[in-house]
């Protein structure tokens, strides 16, 4: 009873994980990237970064976040985030619309609202087409954005004093390339943008989503091979055979990984120590990620997919140690206080006496 319950709850967390893990990969734009500059974007900076986005056919937004103070036409006042937004608002903060929609290209005068800006200035999510005085200037509300932080999403006419960007509809081969190239191209000095593969978090997300579909074909292939009737030089050459499909069919996994994370040569230190400074410069910045909404939803996809981890590995263990119990009763002491009847105790049987030959006779040095 207690290993089919642990394997309930194994399966059960597994399955949530592989759900949960899956949903917040989808959330992060496929093959994208996130730029977060270390200075304001100058005008002549931004003009150039958007001429070779267009030039290299890739979809940028570029944002820039402030904090202001708004009052509602009831007289309700609330401080929320001002997030500033050049291009498409989706490339950078990917929310789900409660009601209505982001603010298109040509609504310059129009705004979208978070959920919870909505409850503090007109106490209802009900607000797509009111008005809204934000930094001086009326609004139109276009739509109502599922988020728990306060703040406004308006159209930014030009990306001057951005602090961010947003990228997609990168090469798949190698995205990382493409950015460097467009960061040269726009004469932008790398070593003050910090670039986050959103897309390649997006697969890692999903392949730590698979592994429990992976262990399972594993285990499965594992049975089968056993049970395959080949003995001998018969097994020998299947298992040949098998590990010849592997081989041939690495080049096709190494290519779906991104290209900066192979190398030319695999002997080659000094790629690998770039590659471990990288790697280790993204860590630290998505641990220090700033305030600001589009750093938040990175902050809380990394918190999310950490738990839906921990969950996952819970229902490993679990499933382990199913595995592993015994497989006898399980025997439980009766509740204290009863009267417990002690089981009786098998008697042992005199051991027979030798009695003699067949008349009865004593055979001798026997007893009497």
């Amino acid at each position: 009873m207690r290993a089919r319950l642990c394997r309930v709850l194994g399966w059960a967390l597994l399955a949530l994980a592989m759900l949960g893990l899956a949903a917040r990969a989808a959330a992060l734009p496929v093959g994208g990237y996130a730029l977060r500059f270390a200075r304001p974007l100058t005008a002549a900076g931004a003009d150039a970064l958007a001429r070779a986005a267009a030039e290299q056919q890739l979809d940028l937004a570029v944002w820039r976040q402030t904090e202001i103070a708004l009052t509602a036409p009831s007289g309700r006042t609330a401080n929320a985030g001002l997030l500033a937004v050049s291009g498409s608002p989706a490339l950078c903060c990917p929310l789900r619309c409660l009601a209505g929609t982001y603010p298109g290209a040509g609504q310059q005068d129009g705004c979208a609202v978070s959920a919870a800006l909505a409850d503090a200035l007109f106490g209802s999510r009900d607000v797509a087409g009111l008005t809204l005085e934000v930094d001086g200037k009326n609004r139109r509300i276009t739509g109502v954005l599922d988020s728990a932080e306060r703040f406004v999403l308006c159209p930014l006419g030009a990306a001057a004093g951005g602090t961010g960007a947003g990228l997609a509809r990168l090469p798949a081969g190698d995205p990382r390339g493409a950015v460097q190239t467009l960061l040269r191209s726009a004469g932008l000095p790398q070593s003050e943008v910090v670039l986050l593969p959103c897309g390649t978090l997006r697969g890692a997300l999903l392949a730590l989503a698979a592994l429990p579909l992976v262990a399972a074909g594993l285990a499965l292939l594992g049975r089968l091979w056993r049970a395959l009737p080949l003995q001998g030089g018969a097994r020998c050459a299947a298992g040949f055979c098998a590990a010849v499909a592997a081989a041939l069919a690495l080049p096709a996994l190494l290519a779906a990984l991104p290209r900066w994370l192979i190398p030319s040569r695999w002997s080659d230190g000094s790629f690998w120590a770039g590659l471990a400074a990288t790697l280790h410069s993204t860590l630290r910045f998505f641990f220090t990620l700033s305030s600001a909404v589009p750093d938040r939803l990175l902050a809380d996809t990394l918190l999310a997919a950490a738990g839906w981890l921990c969950a996952m590995a819970a229902g490993a263990l679990l499933l382990a140690w199913a595995v592993a119990m015994p497989g006898r009763a399980l025997h439980f002491p009766l509740a204290a206080g009863k009267d417990q009847t002690p089981l009786p105790t098998p008697q042992s049987e005199p051991p027979a006496q030798d009695t003699g030959g067949p008349n009865g006779a004593l055979t001798p040095g026997a007893a009497p």
